[in-house]
């Protein structure tokens, strides 16, 4: 503040020296010159702006000693320029720090310096001063003089400023002696009168000391008891500042032992995701051929119509219990996402929601079936055709609640999925049973991870108790809340509640037309799709389903033997298994989309991967799509469709022997 001061001010009044003196002299240079001067005082404040407050304040005695030097050589003696550095040497006292004491000792040298070549110059005449006339120099002498008062009465400014607020601090420190004063002369006036108190205490036990001498001699032994006793009390106190030290010592140990806890817990984290990772490719591989012989089973119209319908009851079971086999490896797999804060963000899009409900619904009959439970479908009609959500979290909020809701009913039961508008801005999905009920004790625990309302619902229905958990945890982060109403013995009833967006634009129904697909013809019997995959069942499976839709697979066990079987065939489209021998599917990709003559065949992963960040890097790796093992059928079928017709620029083709849901 003061070294800003100090150039701006300068620089004012330099600018009016550099006027005045060129207009009386004439000399116009002398007005340049000042200009020049002006500048490196306002250089000071850039510098200080920057940081670089020493160099400020160097930079500030240096254009202060070569104004002088100038106006002393240019103007000459009898201007008295040389007082301007009496001013000078104040100044670095009042801008340098105590630290600074070399420095301010550089900055006096400098001015001292300066001085003596004024004098030098004086007494030799090296430069020849400016010829000016009597009137000229008493004018100039006089201008200087004002400017030196000037410098000085600001440096006689701040020093006063400064000895004020050395003032000020005296007077605060002054009162605060004042006031601990006042206490002590309190304090002392407590001591004098409990010194009375003493007194005439004396005096009492003086009167009495021949009568009560046998007690004085008791009470001296019982002080020195107390004395002894005072002296073990602070050993003891010594004693237990050691043991707190120690004891501090051993929480040091402690919270360096917890760290290493926490180190080990966050290893342990990994591991699980690597765990859960693996298990659940391990677990998906079986349950795709589980799952896909058992669809192949119940809906190539040829074996429905041979076998026995007392084995197709049993196939159906098969099917039901590989999903809800999927459905609890989704929820684990779910809630380990959800516990290390990897849940995947609401992504909303304009679906039909109509026709997504019939969807999802049609998906569980099979397992209602098996228990001969019936599953009633309820849609209000103020709800609209289209709205915007995200479809996938909702159709696993569905699925959860769907699943617990048939496992709960008895035969010859009722489960109704509702769905209705409940305000203008807020749509419902409930779905209620007439199962056994929860007790009203047991609500609140339900939606605990791994929480049942009886320890024996485990032991008669199975479950983990994980579906309540995500469901509600995936409510909360679309901003909605779920509730429940249960009466046991009579049934349960769940309400999402949900904000509605309802989509009106044209593009919106438009987007959403994929939703609803037709039946379809097999393809072109030219078509060539290559599959890579080195499970015997899984190439099974994938066969038997594409010669129903008219396409005969070209297999490769492995990814090299797969690359070689590529560039042969030349396929318009290649499904991709992410694990094989030899060569592994993220390997096989990088080589496609790096060979010209495959790089635009579009490609389908289907893997038992089934974390996000897995597909992500497929994704980024050069897949067009990722779908997760077990395979569901009917999107496999509309992904072939829609990469197949954008390849042939074909319009669909309706499906012979299977029907897409």
């Amino acid at each position: 503040m003061v070294v800003n001061s100090f150039s701006f001010i300068t620089a004012l009044l330099c600018t009016f020296c550099g006027v005045s003196l060129a207009w009386v002299s004439g000399d116009w240079s002398i007005f340049y010159t000042a200009m020049g001067f002006v500048c490196g005082f306002l250089s000071i404040l850039a510098f200080n702006h920057a940081g670089y407050y020493k160099a400020a304040k160097f930079m500030l005695m240096f254009v202060f000693c070569m104004v002088m030097l100038y106006y002393g050589a240019t103007f000459g003696e009898s201007t008295q320029v040389h007082f301007l550095g009496l001013f000078l040497i104040g100044v670095p006292l009042l801008i340098c720090t105590p630290a600074e004491k070399e420095f301010r000792f550089y900055c006096i040298l400098m001015i001292i310096v300066c001085l003596s070549f004024l004098e030098i110059n004086y007494y030799f005449q090296l430069v020849t001063p400016m010829d000016m006339s009597r009137n000229e120099l008493y004018v100039f002498r006089w201008l200087i003089m004002a400017v030196v008062l000037a410098l000085n009465f600001m440096v006689i400014s701040f020093y006063q400023g400064n000895i004020k607020g050395l003032f000020k601090r005296l007077l605060e420190n002054n009162k605060t002696l004042l006031e601990k004063n006042r206490t002590v002369e309190a304090q002392d006036a407590e001591l004098k009168r409990a010194n009375i108190k003493l007194s005439a205490y004396n005096v009492h036990l003086e009167q009495e000391v021949n009568d009560r001498t046998h007690a004085l001699n008791a009470n001296t032994i019982a002080m020195e008891e107390m004395i002894r006793n005072l002296s073990n009390s602070n050993r003891q106190l010594r004693d237990q500042d050691k043991m707190l030290t120690s004891q501090l010592k051993e929480l040091e140990l402690a919270r360096e032992a917890l760290t290493k806890a926490r180190d080990a817990a966050e290893k342990a984290n990994t591991a699980k995701s690597a765990f859960l990772r693996e298990i659940s490719h391990e677990i998906r591989n079986p349950l795709n051929a589980v799952i896909g012989m058992t669809y192949l089973l119940l809906h190539e119209t040829d074996n429905r119509n041979r076998i026995p319908q007392s084995v197709l009851a049993y196939i159906e079971s098969i099917s039901a219990s590989g999903h809800s086999l999927l459905e609890i490896v989704n929820n684990v797999l779910e809630l380990a996402r959800i516990e290390a804060g990897k849940i995947d963000q609401v992504q909303p899009e304009p679906f039909n929601l109509r026709d997504w409900l019939r969807s999802v619904t049609s998906i569980y009959q099979n397992a209602a079936q098996v228990k001969s439970v019936a599953i009633q479908l309820q849609i209000d009609n103020r709800l609209p055709s289209i709205i915007e959500g995200d479809r996938i979290h909702l159709t696993q909020i569905v699925n959860n609640l769907l699943g617990n809701a048939i496992k709960f009913s008895p035969e010859k039961k009722r489960v109704t999925l509702h769905c209705f508008r409940r305000e203008p801005a807020q749509w419902c999905i409930r779905v209620s049973d007439e199962g056994i009920g929860i007790p009203e004790e047991k609500q609140r625990v339900i939606f605990q991870p791994f929480e049942q309302a009886d320890a024996s619902i485990h032991e008669t229905y199975g479950g983990t108790g994980l579906g309540l958990t995500i469901t509600r945890r995936i409510v909360e982060m679309m901003g909605g809340n779920i509730s429940l109403r249960s009466e046991p013995g009579i049934g349960t009833a769940f309400t999402v509640t949900l904000p509605l967006i309802a989509e009106s634009d044209a593009s919106a129904e438009t987007s959403c037309q994929s939703d609803v697909v037709p039946e379809y013809n097999a393809f072109p019997a030219e078509t060539r799709v290559l599959l890579m995959e080195d499970s015997e069942i899984n190439q099974l499976i994938m066969e038997r389903f594409f010669s129903h839709v008219g396409i005969a697979l070209h297999v490769a066990a492995n990814g090299e033997d797969g690359l070689r079987l590529a560039k042969a065939v030349r396929p318009d489209l290649i499904i991709l298994d992410m694990h094989m021998p030899r060569m592994t599917g993220h390997e096989v990709i990088v080589q496609i989309r790096q060979d010209a003559e495959l790089s635009h065949i579009p490609v389908i992963a289907i893997s038992a991967d089934a974390f996000r960040e897995q597909q992500e890097e497929a994704k980024r790796a050069g897949v067009n799509e990722y779908l997760i093992k077990p395979i569901e059928f009917d999107r496999l079928y509309n992904v072939i469709d829609h990469y197949l017709r954008a390849a042939r620029q074909q319009t669909p083709y309706p499906l012979r022997a299977i029907k897409v849901s």
